[in-house]
């Protein structure tokens, strides 16, 4: 006769963007006979701002459900630091209802529930620019954040926002006494700048920025499942550049309070401080992208990889 064991009482929430919520994530294939019961509270386009409120909510929800905080975990795999998110209103954002046109409305989100349900767009919501000149179905979201793109951003206030986010997290999470780990989708503290290699369209030209899976983006066959980072690179990918926090005086002084301790970072002779990205181009040379349906994001094979050989590892760390 099987003997079926009774699942942990443990609660694993995690946090991010696409990267930790899009078609079968690391969260899905966490075993949750084995190790306890997933939150996944991610939302694809989300930045900084959104995961910390999002992460925070979902933890208070639990405790007033009276779920030890002993009993959680934390992952929290932080997204690019120039998305944005502004919240509007039917009570007080005069073009509320035009934000909220739409069909598919993935630019909106909210992660407030009333009586069991989400709090309806109609009164509520979150907008996304998600990246820069993203082309929303909905034309006045897309206006307001070319807008935004255009007269306001700057580089410096995107990653002192970041930091400013991160640190709030980190700070709750340290105050609740919860174990949790941070990581990134790709290294974020890093001003790449590497020489686009042979085989690629652009090839021989700079790419700055943080990007190494837009490299991908680069391959005329990007649409195609097996666009792998070539091996032949002979530039640093982000030792040898910058960190921003040394860029950017703003900063330092937040950069200097993150507890460098609780995060997982992708590393080898190329790269510091990388993230899931790397260590799916880079580290276990899987392809870029999930094939002709969703290039821009991980495969399930890679997630399910990411899964078994980090997040169990971390998990097993956090019980000992």
């Amino acid at each position: 006769m099987e003997i079926k064991l009774k699942r942990p009482d443990k609660h694993i929430i995690t946090g991010g963007c696409s990267f930790t919520n899009c078609a079968k994530s690391w969260p899905y294939h966490i075993d949750q006979e084995k190790y306890g019961w997933v939150h996944n509270v991610a939302t694809p386009g989300a930045g900084q701002a959104f995961i910390s409120r999002s992460v925070i909510y979902e933890i208070e929800e639990m405790i007033g459900n009276g779920i030890r905080t002993e009993d959680m975990e934390v992952f929290v795999m932080w997204s690019g630091i120039d998305r944005y998110e502004i919240l509007s209103t039917e009570k007080e954002t005069p073009m509320h209802k035009l934000y909220i046109e739409g069909n598919d409305m993935n630019w909106l989100e909210n992660f407030i529930f009333r009586n069991g349900h989400r709090v309806p767009f109609r009164e509520s919501c979150w907008l996304k620019s998600s990246t820069r000149g993203m082309q929303w179905e909905n034309k006045p979201v897309v206006k307001l954040f070319d807008t935004y793109f255009k007269y306001f951003h700057t580089e410096e206030e995107s990653f002192v926002r970041s930091l400013e986010n991160i640190l709030r997290l980190q700070w709750y999470l340290d105050s609740k006494g919860i174990k949790y780990k941070f990581m990134c989708w790709q290294n974020i503290f890093n001003k790449y700048s590497f020489t686009v290699p042979k085989g690629f369209p652009s090839a021989g030209e700079v790419n700055r920025g943080h990007n190494i899976w837009c490299m991908g983006w680069f391959d005329n066959n990007h649409w195609k499942p097996n666009r792998i980072f070539p091996k032949d690179v002979t530039c640093k990918i982000s030792k040898d550049t910058p960190l921003l926090k040394d860029l950017y005086e703003n900063s330092t002084h937040l950069w200097d309070m993150l507890d460098l301790d609780k995060w997982w970072f992708y590393e080898d002779k190329q790269i510091e401080y990388g993230g899931l990205a790397e260590w799916i181009t880079l580290g276990k040379r899987h392809p870029f992208g999930n094939g002709y349906e969703d290039p821009g994001h991980p495969s399930e094979e890679s997630h399910g990889s990411f899964t078994e050989e980090v997040i169990y590892k971390l998990l097993k760390e956090f019980r000992g």
